[in-house]
């Protein structure tokens, strides 16, 4: 994989700009990507190879070739295994409808239209010339994204059927796992039991909630790793609750499929 920012931004800080445009390739190694959030940048990701689950808020969206996957700035998600895809990372608050379904199938022809303007924008974020940058942003903006947006049709919503009890213990870990918290932290707070919460959690999310803890600090911590690539390792791990540095890399380790320098260095553009 490979991540390419854009270094050109419109004067006025109000209208969208192009932020970054990552590709992953079919023999590019494989990691899982955490939960995480983007609160000034909306994603929109052409899945060209391959099928998984895409974790969108509360719920989750099986997606295969030739979809689109659109994300809202501030939208927590994760798109589990990356799979082969070019993702543009434009600044926006939103792109859909709030509650528009977030998946989009679209014909072989339209999906080849967009990933060409993005394979196009990609090379172009690869030289340092700011002129190839803004031409870059021009093509996602003025192309990509019109054409998107008009053939990006559903006539699904989402809807969320999370109950109250397990939407809490995540609220509380989504607001409290930079802190050192644990899950008997998590069910003294909300006052049950470890094993009612780990039953519901289940029955609900697919998951634990020692595990959607861990994906909230591994996936936080990769975004640090991405945008804040100065941070030392022990700088990150504090940042997302883990005071220890070793059983941080332990935990992104076995979380992620690789470690966490191994991660920083997938994502060198250079």
């Amino acid at each position: 994989m490979r991540q390419f920012f854009c270094h050109w931004q419109r004067q006025a800080a109000h209208q969208p700009s192009l932020a970054y445009i990552s590709k992953v390739e079919t023999y590019d190694e494989i990691y899982i990507r955490g939960l995480h959030q983007h609160d000034q940048v909306t994603e929109i990701s052409l899945v060209m190879d391959g099928s998984g689950q895409y974790f969108i808020r509360d719920s989750y969206f099986n997606v295969t070739q030739q979809d689109a996957v659109a994300i809202n700035a501030g939208r927590l998600h994760s798109e589990g295994a990356i799979l082969p895809s070019i993702c543009i990372g434009i600044r926006t608050p939103n792109l859909i409808a709030g509650t528009t379904y977030p998946v989009f199938q679209f014909t072989a022809t339209e999906f080849n239209t967009m990933t060409r303007i993005g394979q196009l924008a990609f090379e172009l974020l690869q030289q340092e010339d700011i002129a190839a940058h803004q031409l870059a942003s021009n093509l996602i903006l003025t192309s990509l994204v019109p054409y998107f947006q008009e053939k990006a049709v559903t006539g699904k919503t989402m809807t969320t059927t999370t109950p109250f009890i397990v939407q809490r213990a995540k609220n509380y870990i989504d607001q409290h796992f930079h802190d050192a918290i644990n899950i008997t932290k998590v069910c003294q707070e909300l006052a049950i039991s470890h094993t009612y919460l780990d039953k519901q959690f289940q029955e609900n999310m697919a998951i634990k909630p020692i595990k959607y803890l861990t994906s909230r600090r591994v996936g936080e911590a990769q975004r640090l790793l991405i945008n804040q690539p100065d941070l030392s390792l022990t700088q990150v791990s504090l940042m997302v609750g883990i005071t220890n540095v070793n059983y941080f890399q332990r935990i992104f380790k076995n979380f992620a499929g690789v470690s966490p320098q191994r991660f920083r260095t997938l994502l060198i553009t250079a």
